[in-house]
């Protein structure tokens, strides 16, 4: 590998860390922290109508790749605030499901809303142009780490 390669590396290494600086000091999902909003969001992307009893908590802690008592922890945190509901299964009482309730729906759309609006004001900052490219090479750099691309 040159030179060149090594220093366009660091660059890049630079810019994520900054990137993941910003993370952290983003009030991303408001009142609740980053795992309690990813859960919440992972909960609305997965839930269905047809679904009517809601999403394991088995299946929340697989799919991610939370320990059981992270888990646990911003499960309760979540129902605490009225953002969920947990069910028991009456056939198996170890299962335990969970639903979002509508103060937890109108939650997620306030969120959205932020996000879209933060998003719409950064993409006009970056102009049309750069905001395409941007897309396209983060697109092709997703392409290339998940193998699709090589």
């Amino acid at each position: 590998m040159g030179e060149v390669e090594i220093s366009y590396g660091q660059e890049l290494v630079e810019v994520i860390n900054k990137l993941h600086g910003m993370k952290r000091r983003s009030k991303g999902f408001g009142e609740l922290s980053q795992m309690e909003g990813m859960i919440l969001f992972y909960l609305d992307h997965n839930l269905s109508e047809e679904n009517t009893l809601g999403i394991k908590v088995s299946s929340i802690t697989k799919d991610l790749d939370i320990p059981k008592p992270t888990t646990s922890k911003m499960l309760n945190s979540l129902e605490e605030r009225g953002y969920i509901l947990r069910k028991i299964d009456r056939s198996d009482r170890r299962v335990t499901y969970i639903s979002v309730t509508e103060e937890g729906y109108a939650y997620i759309k306030k969120i959205r809303d932020i996000r879209d609006q933060y998003v719409i004001d950064l993409m006009s900052k970056l102009g049309e142009h750069d905001a395409k490219e941007l897309i396209r090479i983060i697109d092709k750099l997703y392409l290339i780490v998940t193998g699709e691309q090589v």
